[in-house]
């Protein structure tokens, strides 16, 4: 990590951040460092920075010692002494120089899903877990705990048998189609089998030596599951806006819809009430023309289905529905249960992991009512499929986000380069190549975003998407967030500066480098106290140095536009 360019983004935030957490230690390193441990250790692993006093604007700690919280912290890591549990990932542990003062930077590394949760001993496993949200630790509830804890485990919850149901609360329209496609597809399945009865016990439908459905038999075939789970479906929300409080400001739904039935069932309802409220656009196609939605149909289908297979259906979740939300600018699928037995990075490599085993595998046998296309693959295609989709349509790929308890999708509804972007691009000083135009226009979308999101995002190879990142930055379109890897646009109307850092800025030019002295003699004070603003602004990208800074030859001017 660059320490110089982390701090100073500290400062101008005036706050931590997701993967940074500051200490103020002084004699002792204090009880919260290890649930900061425990937080990155569950999350996305992060970097503590201790001997710094957030309360004063990020300056050196009174009264530290590197050589002392080293110690500490050692000790508190292994043996029978140790803190947390299980041990964490320490990439790092060393004391460095900042300011004339000495710091001590702990890098802490994402600990494997099978190794979750890290906690804190003192306070046990079902208390003592943290996450890591915004700039905060948050202790882990019991559901959290337990979905952690079993991320190396598949659930056999999909297993259990349903005691209130029996074989005669299932549809026979879809299990006969069921029945019928196994025998062509897969007969060896079937083998041995004399009876209706049986196939659906050999296909884990009934639990064994029982007339009663399995969850995941009920889920998949049932009649109606939700005579058993009232909350095991779908709700379906059409916000007016791009945000809740759009209701809650009496502007009301547009639409809304509560979808119950079978999943395969749900899904076809759940995909109809996104269409019927998606504006279509025409589309010319060889002679003719046809209507497509803004959103194609098969990436929605694929991210629903993919929200019902896969959620946690564990009794803590048993509560909690499957979200479809629609808003003016995106459709969000909210599955309860974070990402189950993988890293979020990992989920657009073409692998499938299924937290429901039976239920995955029966999806692929049972077929749609009205069609002969089962519900899902489980081959690891789901993803691709729908960034491919997206990206055909000139959309961003969909977004993946996770938490320990929930799943979220987000498809955009609007291409990148629609009209409203291609008029805001026309507004931006300089000509630019079109990878930089859609670039720009991402980060317009989506908001901060690294290299690879971005590279995926448009296809291209890595090397060419950081140099149309890195002209961008020289051009001051763009900044650099140097900690989490990101890139945002530059806000010129809302631009963080302090005074000192405006009148700095005003006494510049882009073309007549002047040194510190003379900028310090122009606003009528001494070089000494422009010194830390003015590194800010150079990390900023908002200032060019012409020379290193122990070169007494080092002056300042504005980047070119």
């Amino acid at each position: 990590m660059n320490l110089n360019e982390t701090i100073l983004s500290l400062r101008s935030a005036g706050k931590d951040n997701a993967r940074i957490e500051v200490k103020s230690t002084t004699k002792h390193i204090g009880k919260s460092i290890w649930e900061t441990v425990s937080a990155f250790s569950n999350t996305r692993g992060g970097t503590i920075i201790l001997g710094l006093d957030e309360k004063n604007g990020f300056k050196s700690s009174p009264d530290f010692s590197a050589e002392r919280t080293i110690d500490q912290i050692k000790a508190g890591l292994r043996g029978n002494d140790s803190k947390v549990s299980p041990e964490p990932i320490v990439t790092e542990l060393d004391a460095v120089s900042f300011e004339g003062n000495e710091l001590v930077i702990m890098e802490i590394g994402e600990l494997s899903p099978e190794a979750k949760p890290c906690f804190v001993k003192a306070q046990g496993k079902e208390n003592g877990s943290y996450e890591r949200l915004s700039d905060g630790d948050h202790r882990l509830g019991s559901h959290a705990v337990y979905l952690l804890s079993s991320q190396s485990v598949t659930s056999r919850d999909d297993h259990e048998p349903v005691t209130d149901a029996t074989v005669e609360d299932l549809d026979e329209v879809i299990v006969r189609k069921l029945i019928d496609r196994v025998r062509v597809r897969r007969p060896r399945a079937l083998d041995g089998t004399t009876s209706d009865i049986e196939v659906l016990r050999r296909l884990q439908v009934v639990a064994p030596k029982s007339s009663h459905p399995t969850l995941a038999g009920l889920l998949a075939l049932g009649r109606f599951p939700q005579q058993f789970y009232s909350q095991l479906m779908i709700s379906f929300a059409h916000y007016p806006g791009n945000s809740k409080s759009d209701v809650a400001n009496g502007s009301g739904f547009s639409d809304v819809a509560v979808i119950e039935g079978s999943i395969p069932d749900m899904i076809d309802d759940a995909v109809s009430a996104v269409l019927r409220n998606l504006k279509h656009r025409r589309v010319i196609k060889g002679a003719g023309a046809e209507e497509r939605p803004e959103i194609p149909v098969e990436a929605i289908r694929e991210a629903i289905a993919n929200a019902v297979t896969h959620r946690d259906y564990s009794p803590y979740a048993q509560g909690d529905q499957v979200r479809v939300e629609l808003y003016s600018d995106r459709l969000e699928i909210h599955s309860p249960g974070g990402i189950w037995g993988r890293r979020i990075e990992s989920i657009t490599n073409g692998t499938s992991r299924s937290r429901n085993q039976i239920l995955a595998k029966l999806l692929t046998d049972v077929e749609f009512r009205n069609r002969p296309e089962s519900v899902c693959e489980n081959q690891g295609s789901g993803v691709p499929r729908m960034m491919g989709v997206m990206q055909h349509d000139g959309l961003p790929s969909p977004e993946f986000r996770s938490t320990v308890t929930e799943f979220t999708v987000v498809l955009s509804r609007h291409g990148i380069m629609n009209p409203d972007v291609r008029k805001w691009l026309e507004t931006l000083p300089g000509e630019r190549s079109n990878l930089q135009d859609q670039t720009l226009a991402l980060l317009l979308h989506l908001g901060p975003l690294d290299v690879d999101h971005l590279r995926r995002q448009l296809g291209i190879d890595t090397f060419d998407q950081l140099k149309a990142l890195n002209d961008l930055e020289q051009r001051g379109l763009i900044r650099r967030d140097a900690r989490l890897g990101t890139f945002e646009l530059f806000d010129s109307s809302n631009t963080g500066l302090t005074e000192l850092e405006q009148q700095i800025l005003e006494t510049l030019t882009a073309q007549s480098p002047i040194k510190l002295a003379e900028i310090a003699e122009k606003l009528g004070k001494k070089p000494s106290s422009l010194r830390a603003a003015m590194r800010a602004l150079v990390a900023q990208g908002r200032v060019t140095a012409t020379a290193p800074p122990s070169s007494r030859n080092r002056a300042y001017l504005l980047p070119e536009k």
